[in-house]
């Protein structure tokens, strides 16, 4: 069964986004700091670590680094209050979503990350991208953003990615989402 660690300084949104996750077949851990989800992360193999960018100690962008950094990473999220910048578009991060979040964008997100192993790597790179897209145009007018260096050269990426999916069809609620929230059209992709 996958193993889903949810790392949340608030005990309130652990207890509920665990409660959103139980008709899920996943084993979900639970850590209420950044402390807590390092430790877990180093003793037992985590498939996706859902993560606050803003807890005390150590912050969600410390634990992406620790757990980048390890043999066998997880496919990680960021579930967080904080406003998101272009410098996202640099994290190696699967997914971003800005709180408050339903509870239908949440486990579509968390079954999204799970079945990302069947994606070719391009196609997986797309929907990481996809994502930070979408982040990226809730807080921030398109034309704010494209006047921006780095979106530019990170929607150029984004482009070219769609250029290379191949025809068979990414069915994925999360990322239908993304597209919705800021993809673009792509032929082989249903939104």
């Amino acid at each position: 069964m996958p193993r889903v660690l949810i790392a949340d300084d608030e005990s309130a949104l652990l207890d509920l986004y665990a409660t959103w996750l139980d008709d899920a077949d996943v084993d979900i851990v639970r850590a209420g700091c950044g402390v807590e989800a390092l430790s877990i992360c180093a003793e037992d193999a985590v498939d996706v670590a859902i993560l606050d960018r803003h807890m005390p100690r150590v912050s969600g962008d410390e634990v992406l680094d620790a757990i980048q950094a390890m043999s066998d990473c997880p496919r990680v999220a960021f579930v967080t209050a904080a406003t998101p910048d272009v410098n996202i578009v640099d994290l190696d991060l699967d997914a971003y979503l800005t709180k408050p979040v339903s509870r239908g964008e949440f486990v579509d997100m968390v079954e999204s990350l799970l079945r990302r192993e069947s994606l070719s790597e391009t196609a997986d790179r797309y929907v990481e991208n996809l994502s930070k897209r979408a982040a990226l145009l809730e807080s921030e007018s398109p034309s704010v953003l494209r006047a921006d260096p780095i979106y530019s050269a990170f929607e150029a990426e984004l482009s070219r990615l769609a250029s290379r999916i191949d025809d068979r069809s990414l069915d994925d609620p999360y990322l239908n989402r993304a597209l919705a929230d800021g993809g673009q059209d792509h032929p082989s992709i249903d939104p």
